[in-house]
């Protein structure tokens, strides 16, 4: 999963429902570099029936899904894992944007809670125990723990390695989140992995675009 992906990707570098998150930015400057743009079209059949505008992040309106059906045990597990992923990737980018006050970091921030809140709805609507912290930096899971303490390590060397941190993450979080819709039935869980996904996708081009300005080539 994301775990195995980050650790190779750290390697090649050289040491190296309900609510889905969405805000609007435009990847062009510094300041609103790492919002999100996902305008789904409810009319156009482009998400499950199931699904109505529920809420709002930063006045735009967010997607979301009455939950229906059942999970199973697989969809159980990813679903506890994806809990502890996106907020291990939330710890990173509160930590980082403390560390160095680039808007970029403190967005994906925001961000990032939603998409906590939008898979931990889902566990909550299916009745299953949640077993992760509230306390930042800290996992239920050991090996994301130990991700964490090897991120934020790398993150602490300058602030490139901090955004080459940012587009770690959210390569890993895409193909770990498509991996998971290749085996996930119920349409709430597709729905809201479906979300996330695209949402990393605007994510990683915000990290990109602040180390395209900065003359690096991105991992």
């Amino acid at each position: 999963m994301k775990a195995n992906l980050i650790l190779s990707s750290m390697a090649i570098l050289g040491a190296l429902v309900l609510l889905s998150s969405c805000s609007k930015g435009i990847a062009g400057t510094d300041e609103t570099a790492g919002t999100e743009e996902m305008a789904v079209d409810l009319k156009s059949g482009t998400v499950p029936a199931t699904c109505i505008l529920t809420g709002t992040i930063a006045d735009v309106p967010i997607p979301g899904c009455i939950i229906s059906g059942s999970v199973n045990d697989t969809e159980t597990a990813g679903l506890l894992f994806m809990r502890e992923e996106e907020k291990m990737a939330r710890d990173v980018y509160a930590y980082l944007y403390d560390k160095y006050k680039l808007p970029v970091f403190k967005n994906i921030t925001k961000s990032e809670n939603a998409h906590i809140s939008a898979v931990l709805r889902l566990i909550e609507g299916f009745k299953i125990t949640d077993n992760s912290t509230s306390s930042a930096g800290v996992f239920t899971n050991t090996h994301i723990s130990e991700l964490y303490q090897q991120l934020i390590t790398m993150g602490n060397i300058s602030v490139v390695d901090a955004l080459k941190v940012g587009v770690l993450i959210e390569q890993t979080d895409i193909a770990d989140l498509k991996k998971e819709l290749l085996s996930v039935e119920n349409v709430s869980v597709k729905t809201v992995y479906t979300n996330l996904s695209k949402a990393s996708e605007v994510h990683l081009k915000a990290f990109i675009w602040n180390l395209k300005v900065r003359r690096v080539v991105s991992p």
